[in-house]
C-alpha cells in the first residue's frame, strides 16, 4: 500500500487560519488582560503546531505544561525553527491575509491578531487536522504565560 501526502490540503491557507485562529483564541484566553497575540507569534505555528516533526513531543503535554517545560523535554524543537519559520513564511502570511479577507482574523492597530472565529467546522476537527488544533491551543496557551512575545521569541532562540 502506498501512502501518499497531501500537500495541498497541508498548505492551504483556509486550514491554516483556522489554526491560527486557534491559536489566538487560546492566547487571548490565557492573557490576564485579555491582549491577542503579535502577530509575529503567528509565525511560529506552522513549523511547531501544524509540521507533524515535532507532533510526538506535544505527547503528554497540556494547557498547562508550559513552554518553559516543553522545551526542557524537547530540546531539539528549536534546532532550526529561525529557518523553518523563514521557509514557511509566504504560506502563513497566505493565511493571515486569507483570514483577514474573509474576517476570520483581525489584524489590530497595535500589530496583534485576534481571532473571531466562534466554531471550528466541523470537517477540520479531527485526524491530523485536530491535532494541529490542539497543539495550536496548548501553543498559544503556553506562549501567552510566558508574558511577552519577546519573551516567547527569545526561549525559541528566534528574533524578527
Amino acid at each position: 500500500m502506498m501512502t501518499a501526502r497531501d500537500v495541498f490540503a497541508e498548505t492551504n491557507p483556509a486550514f491554516f487560519c483556522v489554526v491560527f485562529a486557534q491559536f489566538c483564541r487560546s492566547y487571548q484566553q490565557a492573557q490576564p488582560v485579555k491582549r491577542p497575540p503579535a502577530a509575529a507569534l503567528i509565525y511560529l505555528v506552522v513549523p511547531i503546531a501544524i509540521s507533524e516533526e515535532l507532533a510526538h513531543t506535544f505527547e503528554g503535554c497540556n494547557i498547562d505544561t508550559g513552554l518553559a517545560v516543553w522545551l526542557h523535554r524537547s530540546p531539539r524543537a528549536v534546532a532550526e525553527l529561525a529557518k523553518k519559520v523563514n521557509l514557511t513564511l509566504e504560506i502563513t502570511t497566505a493565511a493571515i491575509r486569507f483570514g483577514c479577507v474573509t474576517g476570520t482574523l483581525r489584524l489590530t492597530g497595535d500589530g496583534d491578531l485576534e481571532s473571531s472565529l466562534t466554531k471550528i467546522p466541523a470537517s477540520v476537527t479531527g485526524g491530523v487536522a485536530g491535532a494541529a488544533l490542539k497543539r495550536a491551543r496548548m501553543l498559544g496557551a503556553w506562549a501567552a504565560a510566558m508574558g511577552s512575545p519577546r519573551a516567547v521569541l527569545e526561549a525559541l532562540g528566534v528574533s524578527v
